[in-house]
């Protein structure tokens, strides 16, 4: 234990630069919350995501967390296909 400790005092830069790329993952993996995602988990997810820097990811408002979209993707997964029409051969 003390080797990795000295290890770490011994390379601040490099430690530091890979505990960022461990939390950037971590934050990254997170899934974007849906229509029926509770408060808490939103509050978590941008709260990371603006801790990591992803400000775009944090502010963003996705079609997904429209109180409409699970309604119209189940009216869209049920309707039934429409026939394509083929031009005549001349």
């Amino acid at each position: 234990m003390n080797g990795i400790i000295a290890f770490l005092q011994a390379h601040p830069t490099s430690s530091t630069l890979v505990a960022y790329y461990i939390a950037s993952a971590f934050i990254g993996a997170l899934p974007a919350p849906q229509a029926n995602s509770g408060m808490p988990y939103q509050f978590m997810y941008k709260f990371f995501n603006t801790l990591g820097g992803n400000l775009t990811r944090a502010f963003a408002s996705k079609v997904e967390s429209s109180p409409n979209f699970t309604p119209q993707m189940q009216q869209a997964k049920d309707a039934t296909p429409v026939p394509a029409v083929t031009p005549p051969k001349s």
